[in-house]
Order: C-alpha cells, then structure tokens, then sequence
C-alpha cells in the first residue's frame, strides 16, 4: 500500500519536478557562463534565481490572497456575531461561518493557495536534491524531471562556503554545512517576522484590535516559525537556499505592494 502511495505521489509531483528543474538548469546555464558550471555559487545562484522566476509568476496569486483577506477582514463583525450565538456549538458555528463567506462569494482557500503551492514548489525542489545525492553512476538513465545524470553528479558533489548543498544539519555532513543551514534558518525566521509586522502594519486604524479571521492567520503564520526551525534542520543546503530567498523576497513584495489597492 505505501509503495502504490508513493507511485501516485511520485506522478502527481512529475509536473512540479519538469517545471523546477527547467528553471533550475537554465538558470545554472546562465551563471556557467561566468562561473565554473560544477561549483557550488553556480547551483546557489541557480537556486537562487529559480526562486525569483517563480515568485514573479505567483503574483497574481499573491494579489488574489491580498483581495481575499481584505474581504474576510471585512466579514470580522459578522463573524464575531457568529461567535457569540454559536460559540457553544463549533460544529454549527463553523456550518454559519461558511454560509457567510459563501453569501459574500469569499474562498477562503484562496488565502492559503500561494503558501501550499510554494509548498509543493519546495517538494519538487527537495526531490531534485535528495534523489541527485542518492544516485550513484551507472547507464546514464537517470532522470529527474529535466536532471539528468551529469547534473545530478555535478549537483551532488556542489559546495557553497565549503558546505555541500546536497547535505542538511542533521544529515551526515560538516561544521560547515552546520553553520550554513543554521544561518539560513536564521534568515528564514528574522524575515518571517518581519514580513507579519509588515503585514500588521497595514491594518487600518479602526481595525486596531485584530478580528476572528486576524486572529487566526496570526496564530496560523507564527505557528510556522516552528515549522521554519524543524525544516531548517532536515532540509538540504539548497532546499534552504529557496526558502530563504522566498522569505526576503515576500518581505521586499509587501513593501512594493503596500500601497496597492486591497492591501489594506
């Protein structure tokens, strides 16, 4: 049962893989030309720029989830109504807080779609890593997404900083990985409360004391500071490289953003 699993989590990830690794190596395509194509900086900044690719295309989505707040955000007394007539009952009260958000057309989903799509991003990204650091030469068959064999070894034996962008904290690897992961978790964590107190920041003054639906995005994002440090343990190099890179980014998109209609 958990191999038939696997095979369908393998292929429904297929998509993911072919669309990360090809803005991956065409990427690393581009700083090979200045940089040594086996090194560590050139995979890094590979990584790097992939991330950026992919965040510019999310922007519709990420626009989206700013519309959908500010109509939840908008919902807050109502729902607070709910919460005093229901409140003794989760069951009802979650049946007439979807009633209202259906009345109103809100998909609250569409709040949380950019996070699980990076997600998913993420996965294809750790996929590429983990099955490049486990191959070991043999026919030239390997195949993960558009990786081939000679970019899964090249991959595979790249360091940054003396530090193995295949290797994670936990993983069998050196200080210098260590020192790596544990400076990128830093980073992942500083601009994840930065990017919140961005976000609370734009709340309009009347709406001081956060509502229902601020409460629990709150509660929801600062939870993710724990996720942040777990992952940051068991992640390769690499898979930290995007993260971190996404976060600074989500910090510069809210300031390019906070001026954009719906963002409060």
């Amino acid at each position: 049962m958990a191999g038939f699993l696997g095979d369908v989590a393998s292929i429904l990830m297929t998509p993911f893989d072919f669309a990360v690794s090809a803005a991956l190596l065409a990427w690393h395509e581009i700083f090979a030309l200045a940089l040594d194509g086996s090194s560590g900086w050139a995979w890094a900044l590979a990584i790097v720029g992939m991330t950026v690719t992919i965040r510019v295309l999310m922007m519709p989505l990420y626009l989206r989830q700013m519309h959908v707040r500010r109509e939840m955000r908008q919902l807050d007394p109502q729902i607070r109504a709910l919460q005093e007539t229901y409140g003794h009952d989760p069951d009802l009260l979650m049946k007439e807080q979807m009633k209202l958000l259906r009345a109103a057309g809100i998909k609250p989903f569409l709040s949380f779609l950019p996070l699980v799509l990076l997600g998913v991003l993420l996965l294809a990204l750790f996929r590429i890593i983990d099955a490049s650091s486990k191959y070991a030469p043999a026919d030239g068959s390997f195949r993960r997404g558009f990786v081939t064999e000679a970019e899964a070894l090249s991959l595979s034996q790249a360091k940054i900083l003396d530090a193995r962008i295949a290797d994670s904290f936990l993983g069998p690897s050196h200080a210098a990985t260590e020192v790596l992961a544990v400076a990128l978790t830093v980073v992942m964590c500083l601009t994840h409360v930065i990017a919140q107190r961005q976000e609370a920041a734009q709340i309009p003054p009347d709406a001081a004391l956060p509502g229902p639906t601020e409460q629990k995005q709150q509660f929801l994002l600062y939870a993710l500071l724990v996720v942040l440090v777990a992952f940051g343990l068991v992640l390769p190099v690499g898979a930290l490289i995007f993260w971190a890179t996404s976060k600074v980014w989500t910090v510069g998109q809210q300031r390019m953003l906070r001026d954009y209609p719906g963002s409060s």
